[in-house]
C-alpha cells in the first residue's frame, strides 16, 4: 500500500515538473505586435499623428513604446497607452511640411524579452511624409488559381495622380531577405482615389525576376514600400474562403474586413463583410 502510495506520488511529481517545463518551453519568447497603423493616413502640417498597434504576450506585457523621429534627428520616445483588445497607442506631434518621419513599435514582457515591428528595427521602419499623398494597401486576394492568380490592390486616398514607379511590394520573403521584393513598373501611376492591381503570383510579369509570390490561404502579411525603402503600409491577411478577399472599408481606411465579395480595382464600399 506505501509503495503504491509513493509511486502515484513520485507520478504526480513528475507531471508537474513536465508541465512546468511545457510552460517554459511554449511562453518564452518576445511580445507579438501587429496591425500598426497611422491616423490620419496622410498627415498635413498642423496634424497630431496617432500610431495604433496590437500588442500581446502570453505572460505579461510590461512596457510598449512609440519611437519616432523627424528628418535627420535621433528618435524619440513616446510611452504607449493601453486600450481595448490589446490596442496601444502613441502620438506624433506635427511636423514641418516634407518632413519625413520614421517610426517603430518595441514592447517588452516579464520575461524581460524586447519585441519590435518592424521585425528589424530601427535598421527598418515605417514611414510617412508631411504633406505627401496617401498611398495605402486596400485589398489582398490570396485563393487564386491559374485564371486569377493572387493579387494586392493599392489605393491613392489623395486627390492627386501619383506615380508609384519602384515602389515594392512582399511578404515575408522580401522581409527576411530570402527572396527579391517585387517592384511596381516604371512609369506606375494612380489617378486621385484610384486604384491599382498588381499580381504577384506569376513568375512571367514579375520584376525583377524570382520576386513572386504566392499568399497564404491561411494567413500572410504584406508590406508596401516607397523606392527609398520606408514602409509606407502593412497588411495582415487572414485565413479566407475561396470567394473572399480581405480590405479597407471604407477605402483607403485603416479598418479592414474580410469582404464577402472581392472588388478587384474598385470601391471596396459595397461588398459585405464577415
Amino acid at each position: 500500500m506505501m509503495k503504491t502510495k509513493y509511486f502515484f506520488l513520485l507520478i504526480a511529481s513528475l507531471a508537474i515538473f513536465a508541465a512546468g517545463c511545457v510552460e517554459d518551453e511554449v511562453y518564452v519568447g518576445p511580445p507579438s505586435i501587429s496591425n500598426m497603423s497611422i491616423t490620419p493616413q496622410a498627415p498635413g502640417t498642423t496634424d497630431e499623428v496617432t500610431v495604433t498597434a496590437r500588442v500581446t504576450d502570453l505572460k505579461g506585457v510590461t512596457d510598449v513604446k512609440l519611437m519616432y523621429k523627424a528628418g535627420n534627428a535621433a528618435f524619440t520616445e513616446v510611452n504607449m497607452t493601453a486600450g481595448a483588445n490589446y490596442q496601444y497607442s502613441g502620438k506624433i506631434p506635427p511636423q514641418a511640411p516634407s518632413t519625413v518621419v520614421q517610426y517603430y513599435v518595441t514592447a517588452s514582457n516579464v520575461s524581460g524579452l524586447t519585441g519590435t515591428l518592424p521585425a528589424d528595427a530601427p535598421a527598418s521602419t515605417n514611414a510617412y511624409t508631411v504633406g505627401a499623398p496617401s498611398i495605402v494597401i486596400n485589398e489582398a486576394f490570396s485563393r487564386g488559381t491559374d485564371a486569377e492568380p493572387d493579387w494586392i490592390e493599392i489605393y491613392n486616398n489623395s486627390d492627386v495622380v501619383v506615380d508609384i514607379s519602384g515602389y515594392k511590394i512582399y511578404d515575408n520573403g522580401g522581409q527576411s531577405g530570402s527572396k527579391p521584393k517585387m517592384e511596381f513598373p516604371a512609369k506606375t501611376t494612380i489617378p486621385a482615389r484610384g486604384f491599382y492591381v498588381i499580381v504577384v503570383d506569376d513568375k512571367a510579369t514579375a520584376y525583377p525576376e524570382g520576386s513572386d509570390f504566392g499568399l497564404g490561404s491561411k494567413g500572410d502579411e504584406v508590406w508596401l514600400e516607397t523606392p527609398q525603402g520606408f514602409v509606407i503600409d502593412n497588411m495582415v491577411i487572414p485565413a479566407l474562403d475561396l470567394e473572399q478577399s480581405y480590405g479597407s472599408k471604407p477605402d483607403g481606411a485603416a479598418t479592414r474586413f474580410v469582404l464577402l465579395e472581392r472588388t478587384r480595382g474598385a470601391s471596396n464600399n459595397t461588398s459585405p463583410t464577415l
